[in-house]
Parts: structure tokens; sequence; C-alpha cells
């Protein structure tokens, strides 16, 4: 669980470093090319899967890679990377709402007053005490914006993997984030090769480490405690981003957002400890 939140955490900042000679579409496409080749090396074999789940594991290769990936590293030509790693906490408040609202999870009124609470804390979080709409924060609002993308993913992919296992699972949906994103690529910009001694790095422990060893503990534990309670690992994301940004990068966090990822973390844990 450690290695995989702090691989996420490590992210914000790998992406931070790409940026200084690659672009957004570019950051998405490699890290899921890089992960893809890795994982698909590790488990080869064909794998049988129904034309409806072909169809949602290219939604979570959308919902949970090509389109968050897009947009976070979108967000952090606006925000810290630090920021950034703070919003994605609010992952498992976005995984719980989606769960009750599309997926028909029913929930107590004590459940309900956590997510209330969680959303308050992401509020803080983003925003601090400024107003969001006269203050436009266009990076938050994406960072925001991916995180919800997760939580619908999360939702989608339990069952998969309850069915197929985790490796099989990760190995088709990168497949088809790796074709969605080459697609948006082409037609958005246009590749440029990373260099070695700029980007090369930063996107070799995006592929191989969050979008592979990362990816694939977290599914190994969606599998075995499901969607909503597996999310525990990315409370502890922003922790690592948090120190990563300040040690490398010597970014700041305001005290109000520090609240707020405790105000998050905390309506998550205890919406997810609450037994329906």
């Amino acid at each position: 669980m450690l290695l995989t939140s702090s691989l996420w955490g490590s992210s914000f900042l790998m992406i931070k470093y790409a940026l200084e000679e690659l672009d957004a579409f570019n950051i998405a496409f490699y890290r899921i090319l890089i992960g893809m080749i890795f994982i698909n090396l590790i488990d080869f074999k064909k794998t049988s899967f129904s034309l409806r789940q072909h169809f949602e594991l290219s939604m979570v290769g959308l919902l949970w890679m090509s389109f968050p990936f897009y947009l976070f590293a979108k967000a952090e030509q606006t925000i810290t990377s630090s920021l950034a790693g703070l919003i994605n906490g609010s992952t498992p408040i976005f995984i719980s709402l989606v769960a009750v609202l599309v997926f028909k999870n029913k929930i107590s009124k004590k459940q309900i007053l956590y997510l209330i609470t969680g959303f308050v804390g992401i509020y803080f979080v983003s925003f601090g005490f400024s107003n969001a709409f006269s203050e436009l924060n266009l990076g938050a609002l994406l960072a925001l914006l991916a995180s919800v993308s997760y939580g619908f993913a999360a939702n989608i992919v339990q069952p998969l993997i309850k069915e197929h296992g985790s490796l099989k699972t990760l190995k088709i949906a990168l497949r088809y984030a790796t074709i969605i994103s080459l697609v948006l690529l082409v037609i958005n910009s246009g590749p440029s090769l990373p260099t070695y001694n700029i980007s090369l790095f930063p996107m070799l422990l995006l592929g191989v480490g969050s979008s592979g060893i990362a990816f694939l503990s977290f599914y190994n534990l969606i599998d075995d405690v499901g969607a909503v309670a597996g999310s525990i690992t990315v409370y502890i994301i922003p922790i690592f981003s948090t120190i990563f940004g300040f040690t490398f990068l010597n970014e700041t966090t305001e005290v109000i957002q520090l609240v707020g990822i405790f105000i998050v973390i905390f309506s998550a844990f205890q919406f997810s400890r609450i037994k329906n």
C-alpha cells in the first residue's frame, strides 16, 4: 500500500519535471505507452473478454488513464504538484458518490453526512477561502475533474477485476488507453520525444512505476477489499506529494488546504468503515 501511494505521490513531481519539455498530451501518451509495454511484457498471453466487457475496459482506459492523466498534466501548468496531489486525495469521496448515485449503492444517513463534510474539505483543498467562481482556478478545476473521472472508473473496473483478475484487466485497459491517448495526441498536438537529460527519467518512472506497478498493486487491493475500501491507498498520496513538492521544488501548502485534506481523508475513512 505504501509503495503504491509513494509511486502515485511522486507522479505529480514527475509531471512537473516532464512539463519542462513535453506538453500534457505527450505526457499522458508516453506515461500510458510505457506502462502498457511493461505490463504486457509481464503477461502477454491471450485474454478472453466479452464484447460488453471490452467496452467497459475501454471506458476504464479512458476514465482512469487517458482523460485524467491529461487533465493532471494540464492542471500542473498552473498549479503546484503539491496541490495536484492534495486534490487527488478527494478521489475516495468521488468513488463513494458515484457508487451511490450511479451504481445505486445504499448508504446510511451518517454516510450522507460524511459525503457532505468530504465535499467541504474538497472545497478548502482546491480553493481555500476564496470564491471558486469569482477567482476561477482552472488548474484546480481540471484536477477535480480528473478525480471525478477516477470515481467512475474505480466502480466500473471492480467487477472486471473480480472476474478476470487484476493483471489481465489492467493489461487490456492499458491497451485501450494507449490507442485513445495516441488519437488525442495526433489530433491536438503531435509527438515530441523525451530527451535523456530532461524528461526521459520522469516519463520512465511515470510509466513503469505509476502506470504499471502502482496500478497493478491497487487493482489487487480492489480485488481483495472492493473499490470504496481499497481507496484508502489514495488517502496517503497527498502526504507523499506534499513532501516531494516541498523537498524538490520548494513548494508551500496553505494551512487551510492541509485542514481541507484532513477533512476529506477523515470523511472518506469514516464513510468506508460504516456498514450499511
